[in-house]
């Protein structure tokens, strides 16, 4: 017998080491022609993503269009629940994949607004993407069991490329054709298009022995 998760409940969840079925495409907002998600994979409220034409997301990615985290609010010892909301758990996350963009491995997506992905935009691999953080402003309540921040949209221009280990904040808004270098972090901002964003050059800070080499 089956027993669904306490996310489960609440939400819709495909997970799995095989190929999606048709009835797991139907259960996306849209599923495109010619895309593909390939396993293994984690998706989190199908019903709240886009796939468009011609997608193909690679194996390991977790994309997760959070709705109903409510149950985490039971895990809160009682004498410090009057301090949170349990409506502060409920969210509308939503994710659009714009057609023909390239996501490559162990990409991460946590989305309570909105994330866009536009077309033609190539993700290199371990990438995270979100717009929200964990709420951490109640002292006493273990991080993992406060709701997550209202989430600020996230928008990658069409065209741009993300480079391997880059992490794309909650309000970033990139313009067409960017370029965010690997590990880099994008932060809250309006990009213009075509920008180039990159962590500094790789420098010397200090030699640990002097020698001749």
């Amino acid at each position: 017998m089956n027993v669904n998760t306490a996310i489960e409940q609440q939400n819709v969840l495909i997970e799995g080491s095989a190929p999606l079925s048709s009835d797991d495409k139907a259960k996306f907002a849209y599923f495109g022609i010619n895309a593909k998600i390939l396993p293994p994979y984690r998706i989190l409220n199908p019903q709240n993503i886009i796939v468009g034409d011609r997608v193909a997301i690679r194996e390991g990615c977790h994309i997760n269009a959070f709705k109903d985290l409510s149950f985490i609010y039971d895990y809160v010892e009682p004498r410090y629940q009057a301090d949170l909301r349990r409506e502060d758990y409920i969210y509308d996350g939503r994710i659009t994949f714009e057609h023909t963009c390239q996501i490559g491995r162990f990409v991460f997506m946590s989305c309570t607004n909105s994330i866009a992905i536009e077309d033609h935009v190539v993700f290199s691999e371990r990438i995270f993407v979100g717009d929200n953080n964990h709420g951490f402003s109640h002292p006493h309540v273990p991080i993992m069991q406060q709701p997550n921040d209202r989430g600020e949209p996230v928008v990658i221009g069409r065209g741009s490329w993300i480079g391997v280990g880059a992490a794309i904040l909650a309000g970033a808004r990139l313009g067409w054709n960017t370029v965010v270098g690997a590990n880099s972090v994008v932060k809250r901002g309006v990009y213009p298009a075509h920008a180039v964003i990159a962590q500094s050059a790789a420098e010397v800070l200090y030699r640990r022995h002097i020698d001749d080499a």
